[in-house]
């Protein structure tokens, strides 16, 4: 139950979850969160409900069998934990330089095919990559923002 200005809420069972602005709630996500299990051939990001694993190879279809592996290691854990992965919202990129096609197969993860994606935004860094990392779209976008907030202004 919550109170503000005079009001209060109803009374809900609560089975998990930290309550959004808790003091506590980055020392029980770090807990929570530490037994992900991590790939020596991999980076692993996490940033609230943003996760993001990297990794570097000149072969492509050597990089996308890291990424496999690891994809393959995490599979038990949002079972462990009752979460669920929401497919329609995970998606695989591949950052290179060279001309022409180089789309290595895409990873599966929990029995789903990633789709390929021309660009990603980060959560936890708020940037726009695209698949030759130009800055072209984030550079698009952030202009874009700049001038609808430039608008409010005048």
């Amino acid at each position: 139950m919550t109170t503000y200005n005079n009001e209060t809420s109803l009374t809900f069972p609560m089975f998990s979850g930290v309550p959004q602005g808790s003091i506590l709630g980055p020392l029980l996500y770090t807990i929570y969160t530490a037994d992900i299990p991590q790939s020596d051939k991999t980076i692993l990001s996490t940033f609230v409900d943003d996760t993001a694993i990297t990794t570097t190879h000149s072969d492509p279809t050597l990089a996308s069998a890291n990424l496999q592996g690891h994809l393959r290691n995490i599979e038990n854990w949002p079972r462990k934990w009752r979460q669920k992965i929401n497919g329609n919202k995970s998606s695989h990129i591949t950052f290179t330089l060279r001309r022409g096609h180089c789309l290595p197969p895409p990873p599966k993860c929990i029995s789903t095919r990633q789709s390929y994606s021309k660009q990603r935004r980060l959560h936890t860094s708020r940037l726009h990559f695209d698949k030759r990392l130009t800055w072209k779209d984030h550079v698009k976008t952030k202009r874009k923002q700049l001038d609808l907030k430039t608008r409010e202004i005048y």
